[in-house]
């Protein structure tokens, strides 16, 4: 017995059985189920890819099925966007680059979106979805191997080699006999020449942006298909009113990957950048470089067997078919009700008759473009989603480098702190929008005002950040117009940025050269500095160094009388990194609340047969005027905060100090403005929320011939205006969904 011969005669029995029971509505359902499968219904619906089609694989083809597959996917991808946030600050100092260098390699996901995301969205929604998303998660996978191309073939850098050199043994008297010491920053200790072209030549390297580049562009073809995609075809296989929570139940597990994402990152740059060699340095000190490819490396194993699952999903679950059987069978109820005599084989060829002129043409695609953007709901939430992304692009791409800066934190803590917050705070607040949604069901007036408030409480919350942070660094060097201290001026000292802490653990030097040392022990940890002439020694006599003492006058003193220091920062006597973190959990959680709720409205502002092209349309309005032009934005914004620029050989690199003052105003008070201007999307959306279907109660609403004769272009497909009523109770321009 075939399989189709099996579910007519299932789909039979139960029909005569419920006929038998009297139970008109379920024996239409039956009926118009037993109609609908026909034998390209069956090739649909099963599980599996070219022969290999077994019958035990069938029971995977259902929606749980899908939503494990499609979060576990969803989570790894996600990783790979707030990895590369999280490496960036170790992409500058190993390249030499600036922000706005590395916030343009963060466009290119941005670019591809815009210019792909509408046609693969469109016709992709038309095809063989879950084999789209395969293809697009292959395509991710190759992208994460492009980003790690850089270190294999650059390698870890002469920055990093010297450091490991120059931590590798004790180091005495840099004036006398100083040999393989030449890399230390020590009083007379003439560094070595590192500005000829074997050694690179100084300055940024510009391929590995062209690279990373690349790899963002390919990985955003991913994200057209696989977010527009999958969320229509999780949409169209499920009960509407079920809808939010398991919409709600991705978001959670989607959560999962960004945070994953800082979380590897924070574990990848703890370890050296070659992770054969661990050089004796705090990984606080700002020369320490992390293994930043290792993570690509990683994600793209990972990416590369999880989407391979994507393709053995038919082309819609079976539930689909019996869903649309059931809808036909309360149409029919509905007609009666109502004095009609169509039947069960009328709203069926009404379906058919629909997915034929359904099919993606040009001139298809371009009503649908001309419905969305004469959708005046669709157009308020898009103008308020595009500018609430741009503000937090302008945020979430610099946030670990920020945490660095102000809060002289690791790149690896700093990306811990980052993914914990977000863990905790998304998830509580998404788990709760999302059983609201489901169970207590808010009308659309109040998910739409509801927005409005959270959109402004994120715009309060940027400005309450904004003044929590800790005070500049007061550094002893060439800093700005700041001179040479006269105890080391004639040590000889480069311009290479090399912290040490005094043993007050108040005093910061340029480095150990402009402290006037000649003695490092970098068998200690962190580096031991000592016989600095800028320093005086705690158990002598002087209590501080005499300012016109220097190296050449006072080689005749005891050098007892000089103190010393250890690398890297000195400690952070500002506790308020913690404060900052509890008032971004509590913003994050509150404004967690509106996801799903947000998400609503975007899928149920359109008919079913727009949703595609419209997510697709988001995702490249998203790209071209929120994420790419965040990044560049701030990038700039950053980059104008910077006291101290990597000058290797004249050319200018990356930024080593900046103004943390003015880096924390513009950290949030751009996000700020941009956050409050998106409210007006908001407000176009609450005038007209009364028009939404949120729960698809009307579901029932019986498409007439008139209606079905009407052409879709004629129809913006969210306006309900009342005199456009029939006398049949339907409308023409109600949602569909």
């Amino acid at each position: 017995m075939t399989e189709k011969t099996l579910l007519e005669e299932n789909a039979k029995a139960k029909m005569v059985k419920n006929v038998e029971k009297g139970d008109s509505k379920f024996s239409n359902e039956d009926q118009a189920y037993k109609i609908l499968l026909d034998e390209e219904a069956i090739q649909d619906t099963r599980c599996g890819i070219g022969p290999f089609k077994s019958k035990w694989l069938q029971f995977l083809a259902r929606k749980e099925v899908y939503l494990m597959v499609y979060c576990l996917v969803g989570v790894t991808n996600g990783m790979f966007f707030t990895y590369s946030v999280s490496v960036i600050s170790t992409v500058e100092k190993r390249f030499k680059l600036t922000s706005k260098q590395t916030g343009t390699t963060l466009i290119g996901n941005d670019i591809s979106q815009v210019i792909l995301a509408i046609f693969l969205g469109y016709y992709g929604n038309f095809g063989h979805r879950p084999r789209w998303m395969g293809v697009g998660i292959i395509i991710a996978s190759l992208s994460c191997f492009v980003a790690s191309l850089p270190h294999f073939i650059y390698g870890p850098g002469q920055d990093a080699i010297d450091l490991v050199e120059e931590t590798s043994s004790y180091l005495l008297d840099g004036h006398k006999g100083f040999n393989k010491t030449k890399k230390v920053e020590l009083c007379y200790s003439q560094p070595e020449d590192t500005c000829s072209a074997e050694n690179g030549g100084g300055g940024a390297v510009i391929a590995p942006v062209i690279f990373l580049f690349f790899s963002q562009f390919l990985v955003g073809i991913a994200v057209s298909i696989f977010y527009s995609i999958g969320v229509t075809y999780l949409d169209d296989n499920i009960n509407k009113k079920t809808y939010p929570i398991y919409y709600a139940a991705t978001l959670l597990l989607r959560i999962l990957g960004p945070v994953l994402g800082y979380l590897s990152g924070g574990k990848f740059l703890s370890m050296w950048i070659d992770p054969a060699y661990t050089p004796n340095l705090s990984k606080r000190d700002p020369r320490w470089l992390g293994a930043w490819w290792l993570g690509y490396l990683v994600i793209g194993t990972i990416l590369l067997t999880t989407g391979n699952l994507l393709f053995l999903f038919p082309r819609k679950l079976p539930e689909t078919i019996r869903r649309e059987a059931k809808k036909v069978a309360r149409q029919v109820e509905k007609d009666k009700e109502e004095g009609g005599n169509r039947g069960v084989e009328y709203f069926v060829a009404l379906i058919k008759k629909k997915k034929v002129e359904e099919r993606p043409t040009l001139d298809n695609l371009r009503k649908a473009l001309k419905r969305l953007f004469t959708n005046k709901i669709w157009m308020g939430n898009l103008f308020n989603t595009c500018t609430i992304v741009l503000a937090m692009s302008c945020y979430w791409n610099f946030k670990p480098k920020y945490l660095e800066n102000q809060f002289r934190r690791s790149a690896a803590e700093a990306n811990y702190y980052t993914g914990v917050a977000s863990l905790a705070s998304v998830s509580l607040g998404t788990a709760l929008g999302g059983a609201i949604m489901r169970w207590v069901r808010p009308g659309p007036r109040f998910v739409a005002g509801y927005n409005i408030f959270i959109t402004l409480f994120t715009c309060a919350g940027f400005l309450v950040l904004m003044f929590i942070g800790c005070e500049k660094l007061d550094v002893v060097g060439p800093i700005g117009s700041q001179m040479s201290p006269p105890c080391s001026s004639d040590c000889g000292c480069s311009d290479k940025f090399s912290p040490m802490c005094a043993e007050d653990e108040k005093t910061l030097y340029y480095s150990p050269c402009f402290a006037g040392c000649t003695v490092a022990n970098t068998t200690a940890s962190p580096i031991a500095y000592s016989e600095c002439s800028c320093i005086a020694n705690a158990t002598s006599s002087l209590t501080t160094p005499d300012p016109s003492l220097n190296v050449s006058n006072t080689q005749g003193v005891h050098q007892s009388m000089f103190g010393g220091g250890t690398s890297s920062y000195c400690p952070e006597p500002c506790n308020s990194f913690f404060y900052y973190l509890i008032v971004q959990i509590v913003i994050k959680t509150v404004t967690a609340t509106a996801r799903v709720s947000s998400s609503v409205i975007h899928l149920r502002s359109v008919d079913d047969e727009d949703k595609g092209v419209a997510l697709g349309a988001l995702t490249a309005f998203l790209s071209c005027f929120g994420l790419i032009p965040g990044p560049i934005i701030m990038g700039a914004v950053i980059d104008s905060a910077c006291l101290l620029w990597d000058m290797s050989c004249g050319k200018r690199g990356n930024c080593w100090l900046y103004d943390s003052d003015k880096f924390r105003l513009a950290m949030h008070l751009v996000p700020a403005v941009f956050t409050f201007i998106s409210v007006f999307g908001d407000i176009i959306v609450f005038y007209y929320s009364r028009q939404l279907d949120l729960y698809g109660e009307r579901d029932n609403e019986i498409r007439t011939e008139k209606e079905a004769a009407e052409t879709d272009e004629s129809k913006p497909l969210n306006v309900v205006e009342e005199e456009a009523i029939e006398s049949t109770g339907a409308s023409d321009m109600v949602l569909n969904v």
